[in-house]
């Protein structure tokens, strides 16, 4: 026999095997009253969800259970896909290991090496129904380094909780970075400087590198750890956070990111009468990421009454919109509660659940893996007592990866 027909005898042979492994495979059928799958599919009454291997295979209503499938019979509660905070310093039980003030950029530093799995904060956030988060570093300096994207429960390493390296570049100008020792960064100036230099440096070495792979050059470059990693915003496979807000800084952030670099933009906080800047944002089609405040008071705001930050700048035309924590100054648990705080301050119900789900899912380029209840992403699915909006409500089960990591019943209730 050839060699070609013995590799295709092999591969014959080993199909049944591997049939059988995929029946070996953990099934587990989640049953709710009501399924928000924040999809296509809306809501489903009375209906299931089939995950095998920490996967979902079916979302229906008239859904046939695998043989020897684990049954999840939830009766009343309320399914949701797990909530998805792109604004999170709390990967670890400190803060003290998220900001590095040596220099105003730190392009070369990962907040990767301080995650610290199943710490208490990260337990809250379980208990809450967050089940991914993005993990960056803090705001002292104008670029804090690379954040994670993670799961918040799950696993015992950091490998584990994994979803992407990097998960986003974090940068903060105006206000929190400012550098009142003298040094260049005291001013709006210095400050947009220092990143327009580096953004600069980093693009170029893109395209060197790029040009080399491509073989449009046989002269290769030289290594450099700063820049290696910010090549990913330049392919646009990584989006840059920016932690901004008033009108005046935001728009600088929109023409320095947005129009001179072209990067995939997420507009975090965007508080302080920013919302006044909608219009142009939502021109742009840029995501914004409110938190952890969701409200401008009187004094600040020039009228007569507390005004809703994400529901000014959904009125003011923005599409894409998620909500933060900043956890954990608002605590990981309470993400749902911010959720509701801006449907009572004139936030529709529909774009609040899209804010916590979907929505940062799609502004971190992971819309492919989470933010919503359909086959082939992970089987992440909140438990709720009832509607999730309703203050009342509570998480009964949270789910990652088709794994029970957190039951009110089992381990008690955290908040």
């Amino acid at each position: 026999m050839s060699a070609r027909g013995v590799v295709g005898l092999a591969a014959w042979l080993a199909l049944p095997l591997q049939a059988q492994e995929e029946r070996r495979e953990p099934v587990l059928v989640i049953r709710a009253a009501k399924i928000l799958t924040m999809g296509p599919r809306g809501a489903i009454d009375h209906g299931a969800i089939v995950v095998r291997g920490g996967k979902i295979v079916e979302v229906g209503e008239n859904v046939k259970v695998p043989d020897g499938a684990t049954v999840l019979d939830a009766g009343d509660a309320w399914a949701l896909p797990g909530l998805v905070d792109l604004h999170c310093h709390s990967g670890n039980a400190s803060w003290w290991d998220i900001n590095e003030m040596n220099h105003p950029v730190n392009p070369e530093l990962s907040i990767r090496p301080v995650v610290e799995p199943d710490n208490e904060l990260l337990r809250d956030a379980v208990a809450g129904g967050v089940t991914t988060v993005l993990y960056i570093p803090g705001s002292g300096t104008n670029l804090g380094g690379f954040g994670v994207l993670m799961k918040t429960g799950g696993g015992r390493s950091t490998e584990d909780l994994l979803v992407r390296f990097p998960g986003a570049m974090k940068v903060a100008q105006a206000w929190n970075p400012e550098r009142w020792g003298g040094d260049l960064g005291a001013s709006r100036m210095g400050m947009w400087w220092i990143l327009r230099r580096q953004l600069d440096r980093a693009k170029a070495y893109h395209e060197a590198w790029s040009n080399y792979e491509k073989g449009l050059t046989k002269i290769r470059p030289d290594r450099n750890a700063g820049l290696d990693l910010m090549r990913g915003l330049f392919a646009g496979k990584v989006p840059v956070i920016i932690h901004t807000a008033d009108a005046r800084d935001i728009m600088g952030t929109v023409r320095i990111f947005h129009e001179e670099y072209g990067l995939a933009v997420i507009l975090s906080h965007g508080e302080d009468n920013a919302y006044r800047m909608a219009p142009e944002i939502a021109r742009r089609g840029l995501h914004v990421d409110v938190g952890p405040r969701l409200y401008d008071p009187p004094f600040w705001s020039f009228r007569d009454r507390f005004i809703g930050i994400a529901s000014e700048y959904w009125d003011g035309g923005v599409r894409r919109l998620s909500i933060n924590t900043d956890s954990p100054v608002v605590p990981e648990q309470d993400f749902m509660f911010q959720a509701a705080m801006a449907v009572r301050h004139g936030l529709p119900e529909r774009v609040a659940l899209e804010a916590v789900t979907i929505a940062p899912a799609r502004a971190v380029l992971a819309e492919d893996r989470v933010g919503s209840l359909e086959p082939g992403k992970d089987a992440d699915v909140v438990l709720w007592s009832g509607p999730p909006l309703d203050v009342r409500s509570h998480v009964r089960t949270t789910i990652i990866r088709g794994r029970v990591v957190y039951d009110a019943v089992r381990d008690g209730r955290r908040y």
